[in-house]
């Protein structure tokens, strides 16, 4: 490994908004309590909000598509809602603390999504969706790299180590579209910055890692303050940012290896950089980007090839299989508990009020299905 340094049982006889605003009334004072130290974003404006002054939320850093087309994919909100009700029904409620470590990685994941908008080069689904542009964009980011490499570019001339994973990740940005190894780099550098802001200090690390026997990369970080299981970062999957212990390629822990570690202050340099120099591509040459990318639409796989690969959700099957049955049992009583469960995730997440908090529970519970399904929420819509 390289361092780069510079829930609860409920029986109730009925299910009714009315017991659940009552039970809500009856844990908000102390939600609340919990909460004055914890996130106060409310979960879906903290999610889908774009931040106007980080790097990735910038279309200007984006080869656009050219006429005729297919166009990049809308970003559907962030799914870390639906996990933190799946832990509940798991009985592995977390704390705000807990909490508080997810949200800038959980932000990370959905601005590397942001960053490669036609998505995913090799999944299937993302080809059909912008018209085998993810495909195209992918080969012509790659084939960017290989030339910048080839002219001895070095973007982080003072930490040499670097200069690849910002390559990786600056070619993907410029075209809008990336395999795991773009999500994770860019993942990684948005969470460097995101965490500071968060309070975590530079010193701290973050890390690439791997499965043995898996061809997959994502991005991780031991928060102490969030518990023992590392955080996961994997866009390239479907869903939010998770705990390694609930990850379908992380869980098993005697397989992983960290390849490379950065500093937080490292990662967020490393990201104004990649903006940067991807900025600076696009206004020199434009139209020779354009042509490369024209260039290698003919070299990509139709859809019905099998060059394509399935998504595949972020969680871990069994985990998702187990707390499934619970979300969808018919019982009245199970779905009361699944609701109020779901108002303690509003909760958590900073809703206030009772009639805000059973709004959001609805969506919440649609969010946790969506998490739990076997491909796991999509993070792009049509």
């Amino acid at each position: 490994m390289r361092i780069h340094s510079s829930g609860h049982g409920i029986c109730a006889p009925v299910s009714s908004a009315e017991t659940v605003e009552k039970a809500v009334q009856t844990s908000a004072q102390a939600q609340n309590e919990a909460s004055h130290s914890g996130p106060s974003e409310h979960p879906e404006s903290r999610s889908c909000q774009a931040r106007p002054n980080y790097p990735y939320s910038s279309v200007k850093t984006r080869l656009p598509p050219v006429a005729s087309a297919g166009q990049s994919s809308s970003e559907t909100p962030s799914s870390l809602p639906g996990y933190l009700l799946l832990r509940r029904l798991d009985r592995r409620q977390l704390d705000q603390d807990a909490i508080k470590g997810l949200i800038p990685a959980d932000e990370a994941v959905g601005e590397a999504r942001r960053a490669l908008p036609f998505g995913r080069g090799n999944i299937d689904v993302d080809a059909q969706r912008t018209h085998l542009q993810s495909g195209a964009r992918t080969l012509a980011a790659r084939r960017l790299r290989k030339d910048a490499e080839a002219a001895g570019h070095e973007p982080m001339p003072e930490n040499e180590d670097m200069n690849w994973h910002v390559l990786v990740a600056m070619s993907g940005q410029v075209f809008g579209a990336g395999n795991c190894g773009e999500h994770a780099r860019i993942a990684s550098f948005a969470y460097g910055a995101l965490a500071q802001e968060k309070g975590r200090t530079g010193d701290e690390n973050i890390h690439l890692a791997a499965q043995s026997g898996e061809d997959h990369v994502w991005a991780e970080t031991d928060d102490s303050s969030a518990g023992s299981s590392p955080i996961v970062m994997d866009p390239w999957s479907n869903g939010p940012a998770v705990f390694a212990e609930d990850s379908r390629f992380a869980k098993d822990r005697s397989g992983v290896e960290r390849t490379d570690s950065f500093t937080l202050s490292t990662a967020a340099e490393a990201g104004k950089i990649t903006r940067e120099t991807a900025e600076k591509a696009l206004i020199q040459a434009t139209s020779r980007l354009q042509q490369r990318l024209a260039d290698q639409q003919a070299q990509v796989s139709p859809v019905e090839g099998s060059r394509y690969r399935q998504e595949n959700s972020v969680l871990d099957d069994a985990f998702a299989r187990r707390v499934s049955d619970t979300l969808n049992n018919a019982d009245p009583r199970r779905a009361l508990q699944v609701e109020i469960e779901a108002c303690g995730v509003a909760m958590s997440l900073g809703a206030r009020g009772v009639k805000t908090v059973v709004q959001q529970a609805p969506k919440v519970i649609r969010q946790a299905r969506s998490v739990a399904s076997p491909k796991g929420m999509s993070p792009r819509a049509t």
